[in-house]
């Protein structure tokens, strides 16, 4: 039908305006459903605000309680802790803690006895506060249950104020009690901070008394989420609420459905007059139209899902790979020259393996992003699969020229990704390759491309390298080696040599760190920096630490027959530990070797802790069950931090050589070293140190009263046979 009758042209039209108005009512569905998910995605933020509050004051109150349990423990341990010292300790306990002013001794006959105090007048303060009926009934309750209880609050001219009763040792042992003052105010404005930087005001209800507020006129909000916290088991809960400050309420609940609204109107108009116009077109043309449409579509998509990467969609490999040998003709024939980038993001199978392979897509799919930031608007960008990428740059460049376009993009992939809670911070490795002096063909040009970027991952990582016959070698060495490792672990070439550990009050040897050797002959033996880095990338640092661990075992069984208290020290692996059978492969060995847990200390190194801290929580909690001991391997040289030691049960902490190297020279070494030892008393932690090499070293850890320690001023590492020998001498002597 070439023309439309005026009938079917009425009711063409009716459809028309129907459909027209169809469109602004989806446009005011649309606004509806956007102002819905606006409040409920602020509801959510709230309640996760309202959680992480929580935590962080369960946390802080943990940490304040655990403090004063370990100054209870000591007394209780030390049969009273003398008073110059209690006074010290309580000194830097108000001092250290903001919101905290007082720490007193109540006596068992429930008298104040010793104090330290922010307040002058806090003797008269706390005379007056004994005499309360609540605090008497909870000096009264503490000598029964001997658990920590907390008071009411009090108000005084100067705010609100809360008090913490910890009792001193339990049934004989029991001493009275420590009691801390807190100012409720700055206890909590510490831990939970600006409430314009966290973007959130914050509100507790003790008995429908407010006892602590951020903010003014919260109650007037009808957004807010809450949580109640209990102090202790015979209390009512404070209930903290959580109130988006206005500048979170305006970016969340923004006037977008309002812009929806008014965009759906215009849109239903032009809408009604595309249509009314497009009526008048006959319907063969729309048939027409609409089948050539359908076809170029799926031609479309058919010719890019071949040529693009669907996660990213940047050109894949295989478009990569055909346009570079197009542009490799036209070179060769025109002398037109070009360079290619090899990238390859540092650790990221890290993020798959601790965040999920969810994050990690989303981290890549925002690459593009910063690649069109950096490279040109000719430069072609393919994602190889994984984490590897191909750039290439069009036209001739200099050395200085690509070194700078490298070192931009370098910098600009270190700016943090949000990934929903996560904040990703990611570094590259470049391969640097140039057409055509360093390849005439597809293969050649990205296989050195690749190579130069294996030298740059041995160079530290985050940086880059370009191609040269060197590399070419190098990577030849790489492969070889790897092949080789192989071969040793087959022939079981490799070894363990036994490193003395010594206690500094008499020098007496009292245990031994198990190292790793590879001898592939009787007249070589390479040390681990050699291969250590090779058996980690290959996953065969697995295997061989299992097998060597056996041996370590069977061998070191040996030397407790000599003497029963020695202790065996091994280091395990951040893949080893990542191992779901790490644990239950474990506790077969022991049983297969039979070697005493209890006479077991395995090192792990901070940054394998922090990789899952999840996991590593569960494994060291399921290793001191077993009565193995845990030491921090090259403390100080990670993420050393109070957190995570108080978090993780740890026994030793083995301070990092480059710390020891030069205290005696020095002396911000040396302040740090004595800044370890002091962390480890105050955590009752043993503190080892590593490479000591000299007696003005050894002189100085013993001043600072540094319990252990090995190095080459004591012994060098040495196979079995030769410490079993001085083992023997040394107990025979």
């Amino acid at each position: 039908m070439s023309y439309q009758s005026k009938h079917i042209k009425k009711e063409t039209k009716v459809g028309a305006y129907l459909m027209s108005l169809a469109v602004l009512l989806c446009s005011i569905v649309i606004a509806y459903y956007v102002r819905n998910s606006q409040e409920k995605a602020l509801a959510t933020i709230l309640d996760g605000q309202a959680k992480r509050t929580e935590l962080k004051l369960i946390q802080s109150t943990e940490q304040l309680i655990g403090e004063l349990n370990a100054m209870s423990k000591r007394w209780v341990n030390n049969n009273r802790t003398k008073e110059p010292i209690w006074r010290a300790d309580a000194k830097d306990f108000v001092a250290r803690l903001t919101g905290v002013t007082s720490l007193w001794w109540v006596n068992t006959e429930r008298q104040f006895q010793w104090g330290e105090s922010l307040e002058s007048n806090h003797i008269e303060k706390i005379n007056e506060l004994l005499k309360d009926v609540e605090i008497k009934e909870i000096l009264a309750t503490i000598p029964r249950n001997y658990r920590p209880e907390f008071s009411r609050t009090f108000d005084y001219p100067d705010g609100k104020w809360l008090y913490i009763f910890v009792p001193i040792g339990s049934g004989l042992n029991f001493d009275g009690s420590f009691v801390i003052e807190v100012n409720i105010k700055s206890f909590i404005n510490e831990r939970l901070g600006d409430p314009m930087a966290s973007g959130f005001y914050t509100q507790a209800v003790a008995k429908e008394e407010v006892v602590y507020s951020n903010g003014e006129h919260l109650e007037k909000s009808s957004y807010f989420a809450s949580v109640t916290l209990n102090l202790d088991s015979d209390q009512d809960g404070w209930e903290f609420r959580v109130y988006p400050v206005p500048e979170t309420s305006q970016i969340i609940l923004s006037p977008l459905p309002y812009f929806i609204v008014g965009a759906g109107f215009m849109i239903s108009l032009l809408f009604l007059v595309a249509l009314l116009s497009r009526l008048k077109a006959r319907n063969q043309s729309m048939e027409l139209g609409k089948q050539i449409s359908e076809t170029e579509k799926v031609q479309f998509e058919l010719e890019y899902l071949a040529n693009h990467d669907t996660l990213t969609h940047l050109p894949n490999r295989h478009y990569i790979s055909r346009f570079i040998e197009q542009k490799v003709k036209q070179g060769l024939l025109s002398n037109q020259k070009f360079t290619l980038l090899f990238i390859d993001l540092d650790h990221f199978k890290d993020i798959n393996d601790t965040l999920g392979h969810s994050v990690g897509d989303e981290t890549l799919k925002k690459l593009p992003v910063l690649f069109n930031r950096v490279f040109r608007h000719d430069d072609v960008i393919a994602r190889m699969g994984g984490d590897e990428f191909v750039v290439y740059l069009p036209g001739e460049m200099d050395m200085s020229q690509v070194e700078k376009l490298v070192k931009r993009f370098l910098r600009y992939l270190e700016y943090p990704i949000d990934i929903g809670e996560h904040q990703i911070r990611l570094t590259g490795s470049v391969g640097v390759a140039f057409f055509p002096e360093h390849g005439t063909n597809v293969v050649e040009l990205l296989s050195h491309a690749d190579a130069a970027l294996y030298r740059a991952k041995d160079d530290g990582r985050n940086t880059y390298a370009i191609y040269d016959s060197e590399i070419e070698q190098k990577a030849k060495d790489r492969v070889e080696l790897i092949s080789r490792l192989h071969t040793a672990n087959d022939r079981d070439e490799f070894e363990v040599f036994f490193q003395p550990r010594h206690e500094l009050d008499n020098q007496k040897i009292i245990g031994a760190e198990a190292l790793l050797r590879w001898r592939p002959n009787e007249a070589t033996l390479i040390k681990p920096e050699k291969f250590i880095e090779l058996l980690e990338e290959t996953a065969l640092i697995i295997p061989v630490t299992w097998k060597m661990f056996e041996k370590s075992c069977l061998q070191f069984k040996q030397l407790l027959e000599i003497n029963h208290e020695l202790s065996l020290s091994f280091n395990i692996s951040a893949k080893q530990l990542e191992h779901p059978d790490f644990i239950k492969k474990l506790r077969v060995l022991l049983s297969k070797t039979n070697f005493p847990a209890t006479q077991l200390e395995l090192e792990l190194t901070e940054q394998t802790l922090i990789q899952n801290v999840d996991n590593s929580r569960y494994i060291l909690k399921n290793l001191k069950k077993m009565g193995i001991s845990v030491a921090i391997d090259d403390f100080g040289t990670g993420y050393s931090s109070l957190s995570y030691l108080k978090n993780f049960p740890v026994d030793v902490l083995k301070i990092d050589q480059s710390f020891i190297r030069d205290i005696e020279i020095d002396s911000d070494d040396l302040e740090l070293v004595k800044t370890m030892i002091a962390m480890g008393k105050n955590l009752n932690i043993t503190t080892v140190a590593e490479g000591v090499e000299n007696i003005q070293q050894l002189n100085l850890l013993k001043e600072e009263k540094c319990q252990q320690a090995q190095g080459y001023y004591f012994n060098k590492p040495m196979p079995f046979e030769q410490f079993k020998k001085l083992l023997s001498d040394a107990e025979g002597s």
